[in-house]
């Protein structure tokens, strides 16, 4: 189907999933004839598992034209701390436009659309530079956190990194042998990497969180701005976004849904065998995420150098960490990263929280923990 000229107004017709008829939504006719869908089953299982989610929270805001899907906006609720009280809002996560329907109003309307169902109470945390320019121009946002953080390179893929990589057989076979060239080198340099270990720090890794692990979170929780507790982070690691097997809808989704490899981990920080500190990662097809951390300021140092070990050994491509005594870290020894910059990124919000300041707000709060 394809686009109408930049002048002619667009008035699609706008439909709404609740939560309480998503799974009825994914399994419908109409879904399955749409040449691109709003979410995946993966995310709608989600979803329909947030234990903060409520039957009638609308999730799913779509802009149809001529009964083909041309737009959608997809949220899903979060909490907040607040001074004493605790809000209930929506986290904004995953927008579309159709090419041929691009820069017509849909993506702001979707957007004003979302404030009304979530009473004025909306926020973002993940988004692309697009999307921020849209945040901004309805003047209803406002930044609350400012990550100030490192993006770190060891093994990087030119062929994933350089777009024009991948233009023809010919140059994508050039930059594969540049990769190839990379990987030799920073494996070099990565045997010359070496930790003095501290006797009295150990780190344990492990698929998930153990028993005390969510009890130190518990503990910490009240310390946090959106105080995940272990039913949240149950919800988290059983209903992941990303899949290894389901590929059914690939090339109906916008956005990545599916991977080769996606896992996250739990390290418990001892020291003189007591826990004394956690942090989660993700990694998805090379590239590492930090997710959660709750350490003190020496662990913070100790942290820094085993998750480079742990780059080394694993021949990790990429690091993005929104800590920003770790990312301090990487910048005061780059060694064995090839390469280090400045990363940042904002939580922009709707409504007005009382007391930022004082919460720590982690590197995977929002949908960051899923993608």
């Amino acid at each position: 189907m394809g686009g109408k000229s930049n002048g002619e107004t667009l008035s699609p017709e706008i439909r709404k999933i609740e939560l309480k008829n998503l799974e009825f939504f994914t399994q419908s006719e109409i879904f399955r004839q749409f040449s691109f869908v709003p979410i995946t089953p993966s995310r709608a299982k989600s979803y329909l598992s947030n234990p903060h989610g409520r039957p009638n929270d609308v999730v799913l805001i779509l802009a149809l034209v001529d009964g083909d899907l041309v737009a959608f906006r997809s949220i899903f609720a979060g909490v907040v701390q607040s001074g004493s009280e605790t809000i209930r809002f929506g986290w904004c996560s995953g927008a579309w436009v159709k090419p041929g329907f691009r820069r017509k109003g849909l993506s702001k309307q979707l957007l004003e659309e979302a404030l009304a169902d979530w009473k004025g109470k909306l926020m973002f945390s993940n988004y692309a530079p697009e999307a921020e320019k849209l945040i901004l121009s309805t003047s209803r946002f406002k930044p609350i956190h400012q990550f100030e953080g490192a993006r770190a390179y060891l093994f990087p893929k030119t062929v994933k990194l350089l777009p024009f990589a991948q233009k023809n057989k010919l140059v994508k076979m050039v930059f594969r042998l540049i990769d190839i060239f990379i990987a030799g080198f920073a494996k070099i340099r990565g045997s010359f990497f070496s930790l003095k270990k501290n006797p009295e720090i150990r780190f344990e890794e492990m698929e998930f969180p153990d028993a005390p692990c969510y009890q130190f979170l518990q503990n910490k929780n009240t310390t946090c701005l959106f105080g995940r507790d272990e039913k949240e982070w149950e919800w988290i690691f059983r209903f992941p976004w990303i899949s290894e097997t389901n590929r059914e809808l690939k090339n109906k989704y916008p956005f990545s849904a599916c991977s080769d490899s996606f896992f996250y981990r739990t390290v418990k920080v001892l020291q003189k065998n007591e826990l004394k500190g956690v942090f989660i990662f993700s990694v998805r097809e090379g590239h590492l995420k930090t997710l959660y951390s709750s350490l003190t300021s020496p662990l913070e140092n100790e942290t820094a150098l085993f998750i480079k070990k742990y780059c080394v050994k694993h021949q990790i491509e990429l690091v993005t960490v929104y800590n920003t005594p770790i990312a301090r870290q990487f910048f005061a020894q780059k060694f064995p990263f090839l390469h280090v910059k400045r990363m940042g990124q904002k939580i922009y919000s709707s409504f007005d929280i009382q007391g930022t300041e004082k919460f720590q707000i982690q590197d995977g709060d929002g949908d960051s923990v899923f993608t």
